[in-house]
């Protein structure tokens, strides 16, 4: 049976459950901002502010957690303060259980990314201007999607490694609308590292054929001259959930 790698405290679940209902609070002042600055816009300029938002915010996640991942894998220790019981344990022990994250409810399987998502969208927020307009208008959606599918990624991933998905799961893992198995499968092929990205993986080929995480692995590790160790080294191979 897939066991948990890291404490999961009632203290953080309760912070979890938290940071859940604000983000949806925040998410949903945003796109009530966003409706207010398209007040009077042609309807062409309203479609293209929410359709186009939603495309590039789904973009933008899909970026985000392949950077996300790739530092939780590649970099720091599972002793550092906060980050790393409740983001880089995680991940790594991944490797080693593909299938625990299967036996996670939804809070615990997305509350850590609505934690992340919390400040950002409160900032986003607040940077919004008094007299809201059509380009105050496409950042509220931009971000306001964005939490959205950055909050998912986690779920979309969890999907992934179900054994039985819902058909419909199933259905938008074959479009490639979100990460299908085989996909992701990749990405746990010794020696891991590479597929890094998660909500579609749609960046994952572009990212392999430019060499983009190994370059960005040299780089960091050049500008803060530290080697790969045992602390930070690829994950172990995994093996089976039982």
């Amino acid at each position: 049976m897939s066991t948990r790698s890291y404490d999961y405290s009632p203290a953080h679940r309760a912070a979890e459950v938290c940071g859940i209902v604000v983000l949806a609070g925040l998410v949903g002042l945003l796109f009530a901002a966003m409706t207010t600055g398209l007040q009077g816009a042609p309807a062409e300029t309203a479609l293209g502010v929410v359709v186009g938002g939603a495309f590039v915010a789904y973009l933008a996640a899909d970026l985000a957690s392949g950077l996300v991942h790739f530092l939780a894998d590649n970099f720091g220790h599972e002793g550092m303060p906060y980050l790393g019981p409740a983001f880089i344990r995680p991940f790594r022990h991944h490797h080693v259980d593909p299938k625990a994250m299967t036996l996670h409810d939804f809070v615990e399987t997305n509350g850590n990314n609505s934690l992340i998502c919390v400040p950002a969208a409160g900032l986003a927020y607040l940077s919004l201007p008094a007299q809201l307009t059509v380009p105050a208008a496409a950042w509220a959606s931009f971000v306001a999607w964005l939490m959205i599918w950055v909050f998912m990624t986690n779920q979309f991933h969890k999907w992934s490694h179900l054994d039985r998905p819902a058909a419909w799961v199933r259905a938008l893992q074959r479009t490639r609308l979100i990460l299908s198995p085989e996909h992701h499968d990749v990405h746990h092929r010794p020696p891991f590292d590479t597929y890094y990205c998660i909500t579609s993986g749609w960046l994952n080929p572009i990212f392999r054929q430019v060499g983009f995480f190994p370059r960005l692995e040299a780089a960091i590790r050049w500008v803060t001259r530290s080697p790969k160790g045992a602390a930070d080294a690829a994950p172990p191979e995994q093996v089976p959930s039982s």
